[in-house]
């Protein structure tokens, strides 16, 4: 399956685009726990404790999107 995760990132201080990643898994788990949460943190989190179940691939037509509406911000802005 392909996932598309898309959010709003702020990259400078009068900046503002949406960014988008797609990963491709066939692990159930993985794609319940990525559903079930539109928190950036919590999406970093569990892909980063899920490197193993995933890979990340070239944008493509997606099977499922999962749009976060929360902004990430480059650390340096903060």
């Amino acid at each position: 399956m392909i996932i598309k995760i898309t959010y709003p990132y702020k990259d400078a201080h009068n900046t503002l685009e949406m960014k988008s990643k797609y990963i491709q898994t066939d692990d159930y788990e993985l794609i319940t726990q990525l559903k079930s949460s539109n928190n950036p943190v919590d999406i970093g989190i569990i892909l980063s404790q899920n490197e193993d179940k995933y890979k990340i691939v070239e944008p493509q037509k997606e099977d499922l999107l999962i749009e976060i509406e929360e902004m990430v911000i480059n650390p340096d802005l903060v």
